[in-house]
């Protein structure tokens, strides 16, 4: 009996050096080549039957290698073409061919077998989640069109094991009306039927600020936690229109600089290339400014845009606004960073507007554009740890939770002591609000990233004609990789008959009503 064998039973590897105990759920870290002190150690101040329990197991008839973490080779070499696949962006139709297959030390598998273990993983996942989520739960969903296609992506913001927690139910295809609320809701509630759920147990919903999100929000008669990133991003593109002369003298240089004449000129001096603007993003007009300015120099010595470059007080000016545009990059990035919350975000935008008044029209708690101001108040106050309205805290009641703890034996009180608690409560008992309250996600940038995977997937030229029901498997199993492994796999014995119904082999396309 090794403490090698005996962690390997116990805890689930989640990498980088992290552990979650099998019994309890807790997670321990341990670095990796210094032994398994910190994990044994765990199992005898809190599971100090772990040894009998251990030798009960190897004694059992019941016994298999798997629960040690064991598979077959078979089975291994399914998962590495499965994990080769999802995550390098392959066809599925590259595992059939004689070359890839000679290139490998894995035993070969037929992409008609491996489509198969795909949706099987895809369904394990899918009864995961259906038990995970519980009985209340946050939805995050934005959409994105390719080609002539347009899906929605829905993810799960839900409390499980200590932690909140993110991942992908569904990527489905809208076919018409991309902007129609019931349409929106409809798909919605599909998708929640796939896994059991109503959309009377969302308490919330986190997305864009469009109309189209806050009609949902409204139907559904739950708050809107509006994108924190698509306000501020407003708010500069207002900012920058406000001084959209030297933007666009900027621009006219720089579509000229573009010009096989012009750019083969510019080479001979730099080997940075002109940067264009796009409107929809302010970001890119402060990477065109910058690279402007860095360049400015070597844009001189090209001939026919020599007037076009901004001279004297344009060009002071051109400067002015990149210094304020380089303190609106740091709040962007901050806005994409984990672990922020709605505390992080009303602290920095109150600090911003203080600074540049023009755009609280955007940024303001109370601002036109943001749907729920009452329970994003409210869910601020909870994060800071003040003292709720009657409204705010009817706005988060939904995520109201027990107390917990034993209640302290009642002292006798003298005469004076019990005056005062007679007299009015000065202090209120404060409620509890579960970890999922506190930490929703106030941007919808998972989303975001998740496009820009999607797109990915789709670029190389053999799988632009990829049926949508298998990109959408792909992508749930891509995006929730954190769910499956080889274990996953085990249980498969012998390869499932192929079904090409969708909704009856993978968990997260929505069933048809």
């Amino acid at each position: 009996m090794t403490n090698k064998d005996i962690c390997a039973y116990f805890y689930e590897n989640l990498g980088q050096g992290r552990y979650r105990c099998k019994q309890c759920g807790s997670e321990r870290k341990q670095i990796a080549n210094t032994g398994y002190s910190n994990l044994i150690g765990h199992l005898a101040n809190k599971h100090d039957d772990f040894k009998d329990l251990y030798a009960a197991t190897l004694s059992s008839k019941d016994s298999t290698l798997r629960n040690f973490g064991f598979v077959s080779e078979e089975t291994s070499h399914r998962f590495h073409w499965m994990r080769w696949v999802v995550e390098r962006n392959m066809p599925l139709s590259e595992v059939d061919k004689e070359l890839t297959r000679s290139m490998s030390k894995w035993r070969s598998v037929s992409s008609r077998v491996l489509l198969t273990s795909m949706h099987d993983a895809a369904k394990k996942i899918g009864k995961s989640l259906e038990e995970a989520l519980g009985s209340y739960f946050a939805l995050m969903f934005d959409g994105w069109s390719h080609s002539s296609m347009h899906y929605v992506a829905v993810y799960a913001v839900f409390e499980a094991d200590g932690a909140v927690k993110l991942q992908l139910l569904a990527l489905s295809p809208l076919q018409d009306g991309s902007k129609d609320d019931d349409l929106h809701i409809e798909l919605l509630d599909g998708v929640l039927d796939v896994y059991d759920k109503r959309l009377a147990m969302v308490a919330c919903v986190v997305g864009d600020n469009c109309s189209t999100n806050q009609t949902i929000a409204t139907e559904i008669g739950v708050p809107l936690v509006g994108c924190a990133s698509h306000r501020f991003n407003l708010a500069v593109n207002r900012y920058i229109t406000e001084n959209e002369p030297v933007p666009t003298q900027v621009k006219t240089l720089m579509s000229k600089l573009i010009l096989v004449n012009n750019f083969a000129e510019l080479a001979k001096t730099t080997d940075l290339h002109p940067i264009k603007r796009n409107i929809t993003r302010w970001s890119s007009s402060f990477e065109m400014l910058e690279r402007y300015v860095r360049i400015r120099p070597q844009i001189r010595t090209v001939e026919a845009v020599e007037e076009l470059v901004p001279t004297g007080a344009a060009h002071r000016k051109l400067l002015e606004l990149l210094e304020h545009m380089k303190k609106f990059q740091s709040i962007t990035k901050k806005l994409q960073c984990d672990g922020i919350d709605l505390a992080d975000v009303h602290l920095r935008f109150d600090s911003v507007i203080t600074e540049y008044p023009t755009m609280r029209g955007q940024l303001n708690a109370n601002a036109s554009i943001v749907h729920s101001p009452v329970f994003e108040a409210a869910t601020v106050k909870v994060i800071n740890g003040g003292t709720l309205s009657k409204a705010e805290a009817a706005a988060v009641k939904p995520f109201e939770v027990a107390k917990c703890g034993e209640k302290r034996k009642t002292r006798q009180n003298d005469y004076a002591t019990q005056i005062l608690v007679a007299g009015p409560n000065k202090h209120p008992g404060r409620a509890n609000y579960s970890l999922l309250l506190k930490e929703l996600p106030p941007t919808s940038n998972e989303c975001e990233r998740f496009f820009s995977q999607c797109k990915l997937v789709l670029t190389p030229p053999q799988r632009t004609c990829m049926l949508p029901a298998n990109f959408e498997l792909v992508m749930f199993l891509r995006a929730n990789r954190n769910m499956w492994d080889v274990k996953t796999l085990a249980s498969q014995l012998r390869p499932i008959p192929y079904n090409t119904e969708l909704e009856k082999a993978c968990p997260c396309t929505p069933k048809q009503k």
